[in-house]
């Protein structure tokens, strides 16, 4: 039986880019999701700056601007609607299903194998060590042997599960939902988020979408633990963002196009061990989700560079083991960890409405400040 260099098992930005990588790097890469694609994912649909060297490295970033929105700046704004304002640094927005597509095609022009409808249940072990995925595909159980699995699969991932790494701190997992939403008044051209009196300690996102009929991406955010305490539901709530909020008023004679569609967010203010003898965790699947504005696809293209520079290692030395790929958690750690804990930092400060209007005031007060914050 064929034995895989890598198996990375999710296809979403940060499995394919990195299957895409390590094509490349001449590795024999087989990529899984369980979907058929193009599929939808419920999602604000921003792929965030941290990702666009990786697009533009795989070819795909032209391809994702002409169908996407490179947006001018973002705006945030606090409870008692203090507006923190600046510019966009190579961020768009385009649709998931689109998006998600191009780089899941992208990673097979690269030369990596791709298998939709694929569905991962367990993994092979030998000697403690992961080996290869176990899974269901074309109405067979299968057995796909691998040096290398890392697991891409999202915020229910089986491969975290299976490696006893899956956290679920309810202080820290956040629910999150978005629909769309047609006959924005005046079209929307900024991104913008907002912690709003009227949805805290929730936020309302509103991303743009020219080109798609003018259509708006209507997400919010919302920390687990106070959610499964409130008296109301998300769709009450937005409700009465847009009824009653300045920064809502342009949605009021909006059409909504979707079904409002719902999901686990893990962010990275519960993240803990990424690795494990023969496999590494990226993105959703090792919560590497922002904490503040919960934007994950960028940090999980970044962390699956580390797990590329890492595995490309392992594979030239032959080693797989558990000590040797904590390499991994040690770069994302040293390039990542100062801003996703200044991140977590905000997100604590957002829990209290009067403590985040003062730091947006004091940050609105600094320009070198809030330079670094949109930098």
């Amino acid at each position: 039986m064929k034995t895989w260099d890598v198996i990375v098992v999710g296809a979403g930005p940060g499995g394919s880019t990195t299957a895409a990588r390590l094509a490349m790097a001449g590795c024999d890469v087989l990529l899984v999701d369980k979907e058929r694609f193009p599929r939808e994912k419920p999602c604000s649909d921003v792929y965030g700056r941290y990702g666009v060297d990786c697009y533009k490295e795989i070819g795909a970033y032209d391809e994702m601007v002409a169908k996407g929105f490179v947006f001018p700046d973002l705006a945030l704004t606090s409870p008692d609607y203090t507006e923190l304002r600046g510019p966009n640094l190579l961020s768009l927005t385009c649709p998931r299903r689109v998006g998600d597509n191009i780089l899941k095609e992208t990673a097979a022009r690269k030369g990596a194998t791709v298998l939709e409808q694929f569905w991962v249940n367990d993994l092979m072990m030998k000697r403690g060590q992961v080996s290869g995925v176990k899974g269901k595909f074309e109405g067979r159980f299968v057995e796909y042997p691998a040096r290398i699995v890392i697991g891409a699969d999202g915020s229910h991932s089986w491969v975290a599960k299976r490696l006893g790494l899956f956290a679920d701190n309810y202080d820290e997992v956040f629910l999150a939902g978005r629909a769309y939403y047609a006959n924005c008044d005046p079209p929307l051209r900024t991104m913008e988020v907002h912690y709003d009196p009227y949805f805290f300690p929730g936020f309302v996102c509103l991303s743009p979408h020219p080109g798609y009929g003018d259509v708006v991406n209507m997400g919010i955010g919302y920390q687990m633990t106070p959610y499964v305490q409130a008296k109301e539901d998300v769709e009450k709530l937005v409700e009465r963002f847009v009824e009653t909020s300045p920064y809502g008023e342009k949605m009021r004679k909006a059409r909504r196009v979707s079904e409002w569609m719902g999901w686990r967010v893990p962010s990275a203010g519960q993240i803990g061990k990424t690795y494990a003898a023969g496999a590494m965790l990226i993105g959703d699947a090792g919560s590497f989700v922002d904490p503040f504005i919960l934007e994950g696809v960028a940090n999980s293209v970044r962390s699956g560079g580390y797990a590329v520079q890492t595995a490309l290692e392992a594979l030239e030395k032959g080693d797989f083991s558990e000590g040797f790929l904590a390499a991994y958690e040690e770069r994302w750690k040293a390039k990542m960890k100062p801003r996703l804990d200044m991140l977590h930092q905000l997100s604590v400060v957002a829990r209290n409405a009067e403590m985040l209007n003062a730091t947006f005031q004091g940050l609105k007060s600094n320009p070198g400040a809030l330079k670094k914050m949109f930098g």
